[in-house]
């Protein structure tokens, strides 16, 4: 039914070419296949296989299907095998009756083979039998273009539904990938600093014991700084609490210069930082905690000479594992006795875990 419904909405009248020098012959074609097909079909004539197809390439043109070509076999220049033979390149589809009284069976076999001949019909002719066999040819025809129909239109579906598979697919990765970012995000946002861009108390712990397992397993050194800066409480209490925000975030700037990757920087809480350095030994790490002394020291910050040492600055404390602990809690406090003591000598100072 939908095969019918497709070809009743893209009818056109298919096309008889008749094909005969004879001009005899063409008349009794035309009115024996017109009182029957006319209705339904367009019937031509050629009296030449040069008019015919012209006739073929001008349907070809416009679109308009050719059903039938009834060729006589004997006709001037080309003969009507060849003729037929032609039709069958350039229109597929259409049905061929060879027609002729002088076609011996070479010439049918022929016919056959190279032009894909549907029926064979001897001069002179049955009018009822060429009726009924152009008939037959014409459902054959029409069931094969419904049939071409349908696949057009299956494969125009299919290319639809590929389309809208592909455009879905294009979505879900799109959707896929927003989701990606946003949970990226979620991620550093739950290991992140809201203040400074560092990582946040909680993620500094659980690096911490990652960190000192890794070096009691491994046989290598990590070091911790902790740092904290000086007379803070009283930067903000002048200054406010904008330009002290401002204040931490220089410092966490100065903390983090040129760290490396696997290092771990922290805001630890208010205005005290930590560092993990994997695979650095302590003497390594005071020598770091001295350049970080010094460049915070050194950055221009608002309203840092009011500070009671004339300028903000940082006071560090530093220890390793496994030379002064051999657990996260206790290289800590390690690094905390040291801070301890370097508020306690003075500030703007780096003091090593064992110092006194």
């Amino acid at each position: 039914m939908i095969g019918l419904e497709l070809l009743a909405k893209d009818h056109v009248k298919e096309h008889i070419i008749c094909v005969d020098d004879e001009e005899g012959i063409l008349t009794a074609l035309r009115q024996q296949l017109g009182a029957r097909f006319g209705d339904e079909c367009m019937i031509e004539v050629a009296q030449s296989a040069k008019d015919a197809l012209e006739l073929v390439e001008e349907l070809n043109r416009e679109g308009e299907p050719l059903a039938v070509m009834i060729a006589d076999q004997i006709m001037p220049g080309m003969k009507g095998v060849e003729l037929l033979e032609e039709v069958h390149k350039r229109s597929p589809g259409t049905t061929k009756i060879l027609l002729t009284g002088q076609a011996g069976l070479d010439a049918v076999v022929a016919a056959i083979n190279k032009a894909g001949l549907n029926r064979y019909i001897p001069k002179p002719w049955d009018e009822p039998d060429l009726r009924l066999t152009v008939e037959n040819l014409l459902k054959t025809f029409r069931l094969h273009r419904q049939n071409e129909i349908l696949f057009e239109d299956l494969k125009r579906k299919n290319n639809e539904l590929e389309l809208a598979k592909s455009h879905l697919e294009d979505k879900v990765k799109e959707r896929t990938h927003l989701l990606e970012e946003a949970n990226a995000r979620l991620n550093r946002l739950a290991v992140t600093d809201g203040l400074t861009g560092l990582f946040n108390h909680r993620y500094f712990h659980e690096q911490l014991q990652l960190s000192v397992e890794r070096s009691l397993r491994a046989g290598t050194p990590t070091a911790l700084l902790m740092i904290d800066v000086d007379h803070f409480k009283k930067y903000n209490d002048r200054q406010g609490h904008p330009a002290g925000d401002e204040a931490l975030r220089t410092v966490a700037r100065m903390i983090s210069e040129d760290r490396r990757t696997v290092d771990v920087v922290a805001r630890y809480g208010g205005e005290e930082f930590a560092v993990l350095l994997h695979d650095v030994t302590r003497d390594a790490a005071v020598e770091l905690a001295e350049k970080v002394r010094v460049r915070v020291a050194v950055a221009p910050i608002a309203h840092a000479d009011k500070q009671p040492l004339g300028r903000l600055t940082v006071s560090i404390g530093v220890a390793a594992c496994p030379q002064d602990a051999q657990t996260a809690e206790s290289l800590l406090e390690a690094a905390d006795v040291a801070l301890y003591r370097a508020k306690k000598s003075g500030r703007d100072t780096v003091v090593q875990s064992g110092a006194r």
